[in-house]
């Protein structure tokens, strides 16, 4: 469920507090420099008056901000998504209500199992409810898969990875590609980890999503992308985890492939792929992707 190992890609912007005064448009009483994401800057904005904002400063650059300022506002009132409470395109930042709560991965590393167990329907249920978002047009499956084999057949990918584990996911994504294909395109998050989506308790013995963050790598594609991320490390969710998961995707409307996990993971894998392509040896990280895909294929039956 989570990402492969955290490293940070660019190092932390220098913000002063007179910059996030002018970004919040207020006396701040308390500043706290926030751990977690890999890419941009954030800060935890206390205000005089009470008010708690988080300040997201883009160091990815211009598309990322306009792509998350662009989903947060159609999803807002529709998903749990952050409230935009201020934008500035000049320095690209958001400012943001902060979401109270715990990220999923500390639920399932600190509560007790039954904690974790309660959040599979809810999830379902929201990626249901962000497969609505669905258009006519075909997702570019196409052209993912081709990227995929070239990196597979002569690319950085294939060198990390070896010549026998490459060989064997290039046939098996070639092999299933007519599973790969399933569904139409929707909005997806594109990093749907177990960093960026946070939760509470509801009760004594189950817990609510109160918020789904980090919305720069969104894009249009097959639902099943965010599932492959979602179950990315599958050992982790057992079987009555995935079956309250699937039931809450389809009481909330949604329809599933068979064999959906396998697949999804399948589709995943090109992501993972695309890491170990990476000119930087990122080291654990690419000795994470290597394990996943080992284990990915370890799963897989021969191909129908």
């Amino acid at each position: 469920m989570e990402t492969i190992t955290d490293v940070r890609v660019l190092p932390l912007m220098d913000v002063s507090r007179a910059q996030l005064e002018a970004l919040v448009r207020g006396e701040i009483a308390r500043v706290e420099s926030i751990d977690g994401g890999l890419t941009n800057t954030i800060h935890k904005v206390t205000l005089e008056r009470g008010d708690v904002l988080a300040v997201k400063h883009y160091a990815g650059g211009r598309e990322a901000f306009e792509a998350e300022l662009a989903t947060l506002t159609l999803l807002h009132g529709s998903l749990p998504v952050p409230d935009i409470v201020h934008a500035d395109e000049s320095v690209l930042a958001i400012v943001y209500r902060w979401i109270d709560g715990t990220p999923l991965n500390e639920v399932r590393r600190k509560q007790p199992p039954s904690a974790f167990a309660s959040l599979a329907e809810p999830l379902g249920r929201l990626l249901s409810w962000l497969a609505r978002t669905d258009a006519t047009e075909p997702f570019p499956l196409r052209t993912v898969l081709e990227r995929a084999h070239a990196q597979l057949s002569k690319g950085r990918a294939r060198t990390r990875m070896g010549r026998p584990m490459a060989d064997e996911l290039r046939r098996e994504l070639d092999a299933r590609e007519a599973q790969l294909a399933w569904g139409q395109v929707c909005l997806v998050h594109g990093d749907l980890n177990a960093r960026n989506v946070i939760v509470q308790p509801a009760t004594a013995d189950r817990w609510r999503i109160t918020g789904v963050i980090d919305w720069e790598a969104t894009t249009t594609f097959s639902p099943l992308l965010d599932m492959g991320s979602l179950f990315r490390y599958a050992n982790r969710y057992d079987a009555a985890f995935r079956a309250s998961f699937e039931r809450g995707y389809l009481e909330a409307g949604g329809t599933l492939p068979p064999d959906w996990m396998r697949t999804a993971r399948l589709l995943d894998s090109t992501l993972l792929v695309d890491t170990l392509d990476d000119p930087s040896d990122l080291g654990q990280v690419h000795d994470d992707c290597r394990t996943l895909i080992a284990r990915l294929l370890k799963d897989l039956d021969p191909a129908p």
